[in-house]
């Protein structure tokens, strides 16, 4: 029987490998969306859904990254400044939408917004279509850029939208009072 044992262990152990290298060989499906002239990319597992523009009321006190927030079928969700985040200025128009974002597991799950100026396209690339940002050699950190991947509409950024957006979570905020 321990032979057994010892023998599945190493078959799972093949196993795992075995299915994080498929992963890694496996398409990623990216939505494209536009912030000023750039396009970027983002993983469409984070996406919750795309929602037209609407009225965003104030938070009070907000960092400067918060644009304010949004009743969402009796949801309030944040709308953060991504345009600012990145160094863009935006150009809102009539093809201006809301991609909300979820983050966390069920049970401590947080959606936030962000303005993009034009959602282009829910896209599947090939894993190893995605390149590495090029080296400027003046000390620019790309860190929240996965890398770049071409695509219909230009070259997109693939954001790792999750550190962009919720670094300094776990920090208190000036209303904090725990």
């Amino acid at each position: 029987m321990g032979l057994m044992n010892n023998d599945l262990s190493e078959f799972d152990a093949l196993s795992v490998e075995e299915t994080a290298e498929s992963d890694q060989n496996l398409p990623r499906t990216l939505v494209t969306f536009r912030l000023g002239p750039q396009v970027f990319a983002v993983d469409v597992g984070w996406v919750r859904e795309v929602v037209d523009i609407c009225e965003t009321a104030p938070l009070p006190g907000a960092p400067h990254g918060v644009i304010g927030m949004i009743d969402l079928r009796e949801e309030t969700i944040s709308i953060m400044d991504l345009a600012s985040r990145l160094g863009i200025r935006s150009a809102e128009g009539k093809d201006t939408r809301i991609i909300v974002f979820t983050f966390g597991d069920d049970e401590s799950a947080v959606s936030l917004g962000v303005i993009a100026d034009q959602v282009l396209r829910v896209c599947e690339i090939d894993a190893h279509a995605l390149e590495p940002m090029p080296d400027t050699k003046t000390g620019w950190r790309s860190a929240d850029i996965e890398g770049l991947v071409r695509t219909e509409d230009g070259n997109a950024m693939v954001l790792e939208i999750e550190k962009i957006l919720c670094a300094g979570a776990d920090q208190p905020g000036e209303f904090d009072f725990g």
